[in-house]
């Protein structure tokens, strides 16, 4: 019952200097769980007004979503045996808005993104439909997995 994306996922929140990736799945018939991941890599760059990151990546199986067993399922589900790592790439954002690339089991697609800047990290959200990553429907023991999976991500950045 683990759906994914991490991804990208990628998404973020938690402490002042923490690079945080989550990423909420809606389950049915009700339901929800969320993974998360404070071992993103790469640098996000600010830059005048706006920000740039060549590459973001975090491995697969650093989500963890409070019970081992889901957690693995998680991972299996997202291929990270063949996959281990989804990125986030060509990040370019100003003005609260943001474009870049996602790849999650193998397979790139663009992502539009909404942030807000502390003064010291940036707070970035995003939707990404699983389907999209030809990631399986999920279900486990009757219980399904929404395509739809809400991503946040927080990173530090540097001034240039």
């Amino acid at each position: 019952m683990k759906s994914l994306l991490l991804i990208a996922s990628f998404l973020f929140s938690t402490s002042l200097f923490a690079q945080t990736v989550a990423f909420n799945v809606s389950l049915t018939p009700a339901g929800s769980f969320e993974a998360v991941s404070q071992k993103l890599k790469g640098n996000l760059i600010k830059s005048g007004g706006g920000f740039t990151a060549d590459k973001l990546w975090i491995s697969i199986e650093s989500f963890k979503t409070g019970i081992e067993l889901r957690d693995e399922h998680l991972w299996k589900h997202l291929n990270s045996s063949k996959h281990p790592k989804a990125v986030l790439s060509e990040v370019k954002g100003a003005n609260g808005k943001a474009i870049g690339k996602l790849t999650v089991n193998g397979v790139t697609k663009p992502v539009n993104m909404t942030y807000t800047d502390d003064g010291k990290k940036v707070s970035a959200a995003f939707t990404v439909k699983a389907s999209t990553f030809n990631l399986p429907k999920a279900q486990y023991m009757g219980v399904g997995v929404s395509d739809e999976v809400n991503v946040k991500v927080t990173h530090p950045y540097v001034v240039k």
